[in-house]
């Protein structure tokens, strides 16, 4: 196995809003892996074929929380963006800001947006309306090779609609990572942010698979790559890194950025073939 400090992957699932009925309830379904081929990790963690093995991490990488309070009108200190309605498609600008933070625009389109202020409390440190917890989160190589965290396979236990799932809810109540803004009387910690920064070294045929229900945005060398902006059903997308023209063999940044915001369920998972050294 590679380095475990230098080592990770992306394939990213984060979902929350109300699932359909065919099962959006954490009833893990192994990702196609056509054109992941690539510089890969070993194999080796145990595992169904496409499977985690979620009890054996390789590996840690820092994920940036934060965590927001149900929005209310009330309370000059919650962002309407959180837990109130569907909003904020298109917003980000194609280049981050000097801050290594996505810079709002003003979208295009007609689903609703709350502005650049609130949109900028999202992922910057509000004493009041946000409360950040580094959260350790554990990588494993599946069997085929792969890094991945797959929040359905390692997240909380919990019943959604008669099914058992598991899903991405760190900040919960009783869990090492609770917030003094705690569960505010739901099943779950809703209401928070992500984000992830490191380096990669690119190889010929590399790929990124992302897949989020809500907004999900990645950055290779503070250029915007994949945008999964808005409030939404689980989507995915997938990133050949030969469309991107890299110097192969030559390090480059990579910049992930999350929102768990409006729903009933939330997942997270990351799946790459390639190689990540965090770099905070």
């Amino acid at each position: 196995m590679k380095s475990l400090a230098a080592a990770a992957l992306l394939w990213v699932s984060m979902a929350c809003s109300v699932q359909t009925n065919r099962g959006e309830v954490g009833v893990y379904q192994a990702p196609a892996s056509a054109g992941m081929a690539g510089s890969g990790g070993t194999s080796g963690t145990a595992g169904a074929p496409g499977l985690p093995g979620p009890d054996t991490p390789a590996f840690f990488l820092t994920l940036i929380l934060r965590d927001f309070k149900q929005y209310d009108a009330n309370d000059e200190t919650t962002n309407p963006a959180f837990d109130n309605v569907q909003s904020e498609a298109g917003v980000v600008a194609a280049q981050l800001g000097a801050d290594q933070k996505p810079v709002y625009r003003v979208p295009t389109n007609a689903v609703p947006t709350f502005g650049a202020d609130y949109f900028d409390q999202w992922y910057r440190d509000v004493p009041g309306t946000n409360i950040t917890k580094p959260f350790p989160l554990p990588i494993a190589v599946d069997a085929q090779g792969f890094y991945v965290y797959d929040s359905q396979q390692s997240g909380v236990a919990d019943v959604y609609q008669g099914v058992a799932r598991r899903v991405f809810f760190p900040l919960d109540d009783g869990g090492p990572y609770a917030t003094a803004f705690g569960n505010q009387g739901k099943g779950h910690n809703f209401s928070f942010t992500g984000e992830l920064h490191g380096r990669f070294v690119p190889q010929a045929g590399d790929a990124l698979e992302v897949r989020s229900d809500d907004d999900l945005y990645v950055f290779v060398d503070d250029t915007l790559v994949l945008d999964l902006g808005g409030t939404h059903v689980a989507t995915s997308k997938t990133l050949q890194l030969n469309d991107l023209a890299l110097t192969l063999g030559e390090p480059h940044a990579l910049h992930l950025f999350y929102a768990e915001r409006l729903g009933a369920t939330g997942a997270f998972t990351v799946r790459s073939s390639f190689e990540l050294e965090s770099a905070r």
